[in-house]
């Protein structure tokens, strides 16, 4: 049986796990979002109004989970429902100014949580890691079809 620290999936699932809960407790008492509304925010921002089936796929969490992630962040005023023009059933989810102004303290955050975890790596070293993980997402994503 091989050592977990050597075991890819392992260390990147562990480096995620690790790096969210650094998150979480920097931002307790610093920006009013949780990290899972983080990650709407985010979505939301980069591509765009979306219905919640896609954010469901993009979060990895059931369409019911983002359902109330939603309901919480429509009632803090961090994203607004538009009723979809071809179906009156459906909606769409789009950010608010709001949620834009927090994802400047995220985006602050995780670039702490960044310098924390690369502590020690010289600039050319960060660069590189992240080429490398770069390149293991578009092999992952190739993969996928």
């Amino acid at each position: 049986m091989a050592d977990f620290e050597t075991r890819f999936g392992f260390l990147i699932a562990d480096i995620a796990r690790l790096y969210g809960t650094q998150f979480d407790r920097r931002a307790r008492g610093n920006i009013e979002l949780s990290r899972a509304q983080c990650r709407v925010a985010v979505y939301l921002s980069t591509f765009g109004q979306m219905n919640q089936a896609k954010l469901a796929e993009l979060l990895e969490v059931t369409p019911m989970t983002v359902a109330r992630i939603l309901d919480r962040m429509q009632e803090g005023g961090w994203i607004v429902r538009v009723q979809d023009p071809n179906d009156r059933r459906a909606f769409h989810v789009q950010a608010t100014a709001k949620t834009d102004e927090v994802l400047v303290d995220a985006q602050r955050l995780g670039d702490e949580v960044v310098d924390t975890a690369l502590a020690g790596l010289t600039p050319e070293e960060r660069k590189v890691l992240i080429g490398l993980l770069q390149r293991v997402r578009r092999n992952l994503s190739a993969a996928d079809g």
